[in-house]
Formats: structure tokens, C-alpha cells, sequence
């Protein structure tokens, strides 16, 4: 595994409580540290107040969607000039060709269809990160 990619903090945004505990376990066996927030909302709000490497984001949740909160997070990225782009992963159920063309057109970085395997979200982050 690449150096800079060993000591990632990734949010995890999912409003399903069983997909919570599978991402944040894969995400913890490969040694990251993971915080979850249940809601687009919510990962806004964790996403302006701590710093994180990588969001795994639900599409498809109450409150504000995962379409929604990514197009917020790339308008503060424009807004406040950062120099650092978060890379966001869409993790979703959803998985038609439109599904994914709508998560790239809102700035997501990668897409992953559910029931992912640990294995696909290890190789996602690592093109990512490579």
C-alpha cells in the first residue's frame, strides 16, 4: 500500500444503520479511521468542521441527499479557494449508468454500487490515492 494513503480519516455518510457498520468496519481493517454521520446534512456540517482525507456518501438519505451534500462541499472548494479537492466516493444501491453519470456531474470522484465488497472500496480508494 502507498505511504500516503495509510493514515487516511474518511466520513462515512449513510443513513442505514447495518451499512454504517459494514463500511466503517472495512473501512477500520484497513487501518483508517472512519467517523459516521447519518445524513447529507450532517456530513455537510462534519465536512466544515474537521478535516477528513476521503467521504463515502450515500446517495439516497432524509434530510439532504448525497447529490446534494456533494454539490454543497465542491461550492465551499470554489468559494473558499481551497487548494485540496476531498475526494468523495458515491456508495449506492442505485447503480444505473444515469445513477452514476449524476454522481460524477456533482463532482464525486468514484462510484461504488451496493452490496460493494471490501476488496472494490480497497481498489476505489487506491486509484484514488495512486
Amino acid at each position: 500500500m502507498e505511504e500516503n494513503i495509510k493514515d487516511l480519516h474518511v466520513l462515512i455518510v449513510e443513513d442505514n444503520i447495518l451499512n454504517q457498520k459494514f463500511a466503517a468496519a472495512v473501512v477500520k481493517k484497513m487501518g483508517y479511521k472512519a467517523d459516521i454521520v447519518a445524513n447529507g446534512l450532517l456530513g455537510l456540517e462534519a465536512y466544515k468542521t474537521k478535516k477528513y482525507d476521503l467521504i463515502l456518501m450515500d446517495i439516497q438519505m432524509p434530510v439532504m441527499n448525497g447529490i446534494e451534500a456533494t454539490k454543497a462541499i465542491r461550492r465551499i472548494e470554489l468559494e473558499e479557494g481551497k487548494d485540496e479537492h476531498i475526494p468523495i466516493i458515491a456508495v449506492t444501491a442505485f447503480a444505473m449508468e444515469q445513477d452514476r453519470k449524476n454522481c460524477m456531474e456533482a463532482g464525486m470522484d468514484a462510484f461504488l454500487a451496493k452490496p460493494y465488497k471490501p476488496f472494490e472500496l480497497q481498489q476505489t480508494i487506491e486509484k484514488i490515492f495512486t
